[in-house]
């Protein structure tokens, strides 16, 4: 008896085991609620975003363009600017000045001493040259002031327009220079690209010709 209930007991473990040990995953059940990945584009949500690149180029090269060219055009007007400031000081001091004076003094001079043989007397013709004398120094005593005073006023109202003017017309040439110089290898360039391609071009339409004037045969290759 004890020994049949033992048997019993050990085929209802084994056959507990086999069926904890060979049961599936139950299958996914379609309930008619579609998922997210299937109801939403993704592609929509996150578009691929535009190029903008030759915009972008264009735009930054035109600001840096402009940006430089009034930099270096104001630097330079500057630099010129001081630079003529200074000759045109030096040389109107050093050359203007000297020929005025020397010219006022040799007329004042002439007119003197053509009075002087005029008059009569000795003492006469001492008074005349001290006269002369004293007039050319108060007359002349602030010459140099008032040359340095025109330099100046000129060099502030009249220089900067005339140096804007002619760097710009300088600027204008050597950017036309430039542009041309450019301009000529562009084309050069676009004739070697061009004839590569036309040359392309012409000889797969040559072949396109040969092909149709000559058609290859339809009929199968016979056996030798």
């Amino acid at each position: 008896m004890s020994e049949d209930l033992i048997g019993r007991a050990d085929s209802l473990m084994r056959r507990g085991r086999s069926f904890v040990a060979g049961r599936v995953a139950p299958a996914v059940v379609d309930d008619g609620i579609p998922l997210l990945t299937e109801a939403v584009d993704l592609e929509t949500l996150a578009p691929e975003p535009e190029d903008r690149t030759a915009e972008i180029t264009a735009a930054v090269t035109a600001e840096v363009t402009e940006r430089v060219t009034r930099d270096v055009t104001e630097q330079v007007t500057a630099e010129v600017t001081e630079r003529v400031t200074a000759e045109v000081t030096e040389r109107v001091t050093a050359e203007v000045t000297a020929e005025v004076t020397e010219r006022v003094r040799a007329e004042v001079s002439a007119q003197v001493t053509e009075q002087v043989s005029r008059s009569v007397g000795s003492e006469v013709s001492e008074n005349l040259l001290l006269r002369a004398s004293d007039a050319l120094d108060r007359e002349f005593a602030d010459l140099p002031s008032q040359v340095q005073l025109r330099i100046d006023e000129w060099c502030a109202s009249t220089l900067p327009a005339l140096v804007s003017i002619e760097m710009q017309a300088a600027f204008e040439a050597a950017l036309g220079a430039a542009l041309e110089s450019a301009a000529g290898r562009i084309r050069s360039q676009a004739t070697l690209d061009l004839r590569e391609q036309i040359a392309a071009e012409i000889e797969k339409r040559s072949q396109a010709v040969l092909h149709a004037t000559n058609p290859p045969s339809d009929q199968p290759d016979q056996p030798l």
